[in-house]
């Protein structure tokens, strides 16, 4: 069975994670249980005054700005900076002239990345009293991002506070913001609970959540061990984020839950999208193919692995791939791969089952090779069972003293066969000299009779 191993990147608590993510696979998503409301009705958020309207630019900074915004799309950034100069220049600039271009200015500096100059612009923004309603809430947001950022959680939390009394409908992204930090503050249950809040405003907003909202929840419910919750997250991510790692975490809980099947079929979801790369995880797909008694499709797990380099090419793991194809009855892929791996084996095994390849398919002279190469290697589980096959091919081959040789020979070693315990000994110690014992006492017959018909032959032919 597979260790469920959880690992947790903590990369979604990054600012870049907030502002650039993957966008996750395209596909229709309906909640229909989640509310807006029902998400918020819990929070305890103090809403500011009403808002007032936003006042009008004066007709000179109307003029510069519908000169910025092209420059702006554009990405010339000095090119905007020189013209939103102008409006310092203005003698009869208004408050709101003023917060306009203070707006800008960090609008070009945080796209700049200097988040030091950003920061500024946006305090500046905020210290002119009635700046534009529509604008003040989306500040407040950026300057708790650069906060951040920066690693300073506790004003980010108070920032994001500033943000929520304004805003009349809050975006998930915050509340993502404000989980990460609490998560940097070691505060768990307000970690957790932002985290689900963000989750919860996503769903609500028939809007698929981030990857980042995921992995942190998963975090937190792995510390206070809530496996059928991270169970479920997992159930959703692989759908919305088909991604390797998840896959295979996800396969890891079932596999800690007992659900096989499960585990089975997460894992070969995995492999059909050919996201796994590493040698365990064929093999763990491998061995549960093996358990649901599919060993076809265990052999072109093993044989793709092996193939692709994923897989190392040794004795153990062409074993793997031989037996997998011989109980397919795929006895023509398994013959090659036994000689392979019989080569490199420090034992006989492999040269036993090659031989009853060989057996299977008449091929009686490769058969007996093949046995006794094994029986020379030495190192065998069950010698005996050997014996007795190597008497079985001389057997059909009539060569019924070399058979009896064998016969006997496994009869002389019934005594060193072990079982798990005196009963389990005594089991299989019986079972093996009884087989041995009807064999011989075949053979004894069927060499009298092949003897009296040789005679009776002789004779017709000397009265001819």
């Amino acid at each position: 069975m597979l260790k469920f191993l959880l690992v947790i990147s903590l990369s979604f608590v990054s600012f870049s994670a907030f502002v650039q993510e993957e966008k996750p696979k395209e596909k229709q998503v309906l909640f229909p249980e989640y509310k807006l409301d029902d998400c918020l009705k819990n929070l305890d958020i103090k809403k500011a005054s009403k808002r007032r309207s936003a006042k009008t630019l004066s007709r000179s900074v109307q003029r510069i700005m519908a000169d910025v915004f092209p420059l702006l799309e554009e990405e010339q950034w000095d090119e905007a900076l020189l013209l939103l100069d102008q409006i310092k220049g203005l003698e009869k600039a208004t408050d709101t002239d003023l917060a306009q271009m203070w707006y800008y200015y960090a609008y070009i500096h945080f796209s700049q990345d200097n988040l030091r100059l950003a920061k500024y612009d946006y305090q500046q923004f905020l210290a002119i009293p009635d700046t534009d309603p529509r604008l003040k809430a989306g500040v407040i947001f950026s300057l708790a991002q650069i906060a951040y950022s920066s690693e300073e959680y506790r004003e980010t939390i108070r920032r994001l506070k500033e943000w929520l009394a304004l805003e009349e409908a809050p975006s998930s992204t915050g509340f993502d913001i404000m989980a990460a930090a609490h998560w940097q503050l070691k505060e768990k249950k307000l970690a957790l609970r932002n985290a689900e809040t963000a989750m919860c405003i996503s769903k609500a907003n028939q809007k698929i959540p981030r990857e980042g909202t995921y992995n942190l929840l998963i975090a937190l419910y792995n510390e206070n061990e809530d496996t059928q919750s991270m169970l479920t997250l997992y159930e959703e991510l692989v759908s919305f984020y088909p991604k390797k790692r998840y896959w295979v975490q996800l396969s890891g809980i079932y596999g800690e839950l007992k659900k096989e099947s499960k585990q089975l079929g997460a894992l070969e979801a995995a492999h059909d999208q050919r996201l796994l790369d590493k040698e365990n995880e064929y093999i763990v797909l491998y061995q549960l193919l093996m358990r649901a008694e599919a060993p076809f499709k265990a052999a072109k797990v093993i044989d793709y692995g092996i193939t692709e380099e994923f897989v190392e090419e040794n004795e153990k793991h062409l074993k793997y791939l031989a037996q997998a194809w011989h109980l397919s009855q795929e006895l023509g892929k398994a013959e090659p791969v036994y000689k392979k791996a019989a080569e490199k084996a420090k034992d006989g095994e492999l040269y036993v089952f090659l031989g009853q390849i060989y057996l299977a398919t008449d091929r009686l002279d490769l058969a007996s090779q093949s046995l006794k190469k094994g029986l020379e290697k030495g190192k065998l589980k069950d010698p005996v069972s050997v014996n007795i096959l190597l008497g079985q091919v001389a057997y059909e081959q009539q060569k019924f003293d070399e058979a009896t040789t064998f016969f006997r020979k496994s009869l002389d070693k019934v005594s060193d066969i072990k079982g798990k315990n005196e009963e389990d000994t005594f089991k299989k110690q019986d079972k093996l000299r009884n087989q041995a014992l009807k064999w011989l006492t075949y053979t004894e017959n069927e060499r009298e009779r092949v003897r009296i018909l040789n005679l009776r032959r002789k004779d017709l032919e000397e009265n001819a």
